[in-house]
């Protein structure tokens, strides 16, 4: 098992990553955009020879009659079907929103949308976190193998073979939608960001400030392979890099609070994601789903 590379990032916006800088980041700055599924398409990654394809056309709108889950009186915790703690190893999982996953060396493949079941065969530790290794299905059989972030799905103990058809389509549906009102409602954040006149400023210092703390890991971790003035060195050069650091939290925090006092003055001119007529129905949905998924929405 390899991980050794710096993987891709596989988020469209900065806002999923914010709370790594503290609570003043808000949710409008975009990163540069991963390979699109059909462009990351590798026929050596996938039994199938189209792994993305036999994913995906499991996140295709189920539209589930809840009364085909009128008989499914068993409740998934009797199964042993629970939300995986950190300490437990998931038997499987599903995605929740767009989650971008690896080929077994660390290499960035594509992204997924909410809704794509798959199969867990192990956890590794790699420089980007706990990874999972996971078989996706179409109809019941796997595409391949492929490697998914802990913190990027939700994993599950047992097996989703435990559950009914008719749940697995529910539960299905249910993160389908989940991942289209995350969407959608990053769509109307970003068109309201890009109004604002100081998000240029505030993306740049953002990016600068996330940079640099980037590089200053990089060169600890050199500092820790190396001895005496080689070390020495490295540790002077530390020390730089944290008087600048400083610097540039500071210009970003400064432009953020720029950048937050114009959408607080002009908060009745921007969509509000919950009032999108799109965001409602599919919310409303979620709910009448979730009834039937005891334990399983989230």
């Amino acid at each position: 098992m390899m991980f050794t590379v710096t993987f891709v990032a596989g988020s469209a916006v900065i806002y999923v990553i914010a709370p790594m800088v503290g609570p003043r980041m808000t949710a409008y700055f975009r990163a540069e955009a991963p390979p699109s599924v059909e462009e990351a398409a590798s026929p050596d990654v996938a039994g199938s020879g189209n792994a993305q394809a036999d994913a995906q056309e499991t996140a295709r709108p189920a539209n589930v009659p809840l009364k085909t889950l009128e008989d499914d009186d068993v409740s998934p915790a009797l199964e042993g079907v629970f939300l995986a703690r950190a300490s437990e190893q998931p038997g499987w999982g599903i995605t929740s929103r767009k989650t971008p996953y690896y080929k077994a060396d660390g290499t960035y493949v594509g992204t997924l949308e909410g809704g794509i079941l798959f199969d867990c065969a192990g956890t590794y530790t790699s420089s980007k976190g706990e990874m999972v290794e996971c078989r996706f299905l179409k109809e019941g059989m796997s595409s391949g193998t492929f490697f998914v972030g802990r913190k990027d799905a939700l994993f599950f103990t047992a097996s989703h073979r435990k559950l009914s058809k008719a749940r697995v389509r529910a539960l299905t549906e249910y993160y389908q939608l989940s991942g289209r009102v995350e969407a959608r409602r990053t769509e109307l954040l970003e068109k309201g960001a890009e109004r604002n006149p100081h998000f240029a400023a505030a993306r740049a210092s953002h990016e600068a400030y996330q940079k640099h703390i980037q590089d200053a890991k990089r060169l600890q971790q050199m500092r820790d392979t190396q001895t005496d003035a080689k070390r020495m060195e490295v540790e002077d050069k530390l020390r730089e890099m944290k008087l600048k650091e400083v610097a540039l939290k500071k210009t970003f925090e400064e432009a953020q609070d720029k950048f937050t006092a114009w959408k607080k003055e002009h908060a009745g001119e921007l969509a509000k994601p919950d009032d999108d007529a799109d965001i409602k129905a599919w919310t409303q949905r979620k709910k009448e789903l979730a009834a039937a998924l005891p334990g399983l929405a989230h």
